[in-house]
């Protein structure tokens, strides 16, 4: 099995569903003491774009964002870290996804499940880009056809 890039590991993993994600995380956690390296906050963030004519930023929005920075320590006192960033207002949903992020970073016990999960995840996030991309290409409209037509009535 091939590991994606760990940038995609969120995307992929928030294509289940947050239930899933949260028990998953309580399974793997079953052996190890958690510390929070901080504590998980959820908030909101402005979303920045750059306008495509003068090139001045400008904001579009407030999106819901939450992170959790964790450590995960074992009886023998090694200690691993994961982190996540994810665009929800669920501190608990980020905790696990920086779980899984440590488990699968440092390949502790149950790494194929999260990987799995992220494959799983990969595979939805592909299908969904491939339904988006139809749909796209059905709503292209061809303006060349307008340019006929003034040509057709000035003869």
């Amino acid at each position: 099995m091939r590991i994606p890039s760990r940038c995609l590991w969120v995307r992929a993993l928030t294509a289940h569903s947050s239930h899933k994600l949260q028990s998953l995380a309580e399974d793997l956690i079953a052996q190890w003491e958690v510390n929070y390296k901080s504590l998980p906050q959820t908030g909101l963030s402005l979303l920045q774009m750059e306008d495509g004519v003068f090139h001045e930023p400008y904001y579009l929005g407030e999106i819901p964002v939450a992170n959790a920075w964790i450590e995960l320590t074992n009886s023998s006192n090694e200690s691993f870290e994961g982190a996540a960033w994810v665009m929800n207002d669920s501190a608990e949903l980020a905790v696990a996804l920086a779980v899984c992020d440590a488990v699968l970073a440092h390949q502790l016990p149950g790494w194929q499940k999260v990987a799995d999960l992220i494959d799983k995840g990969m595979e939805k996030r592909a299908l969904e880009e491939a339904q988006r991309s139809t749909i796209l290409v059905k709503t292209k409209v061809n303006f060349s056809l307008l340019s006929q037509e003034d040509d057709d009535d000035k003869h």
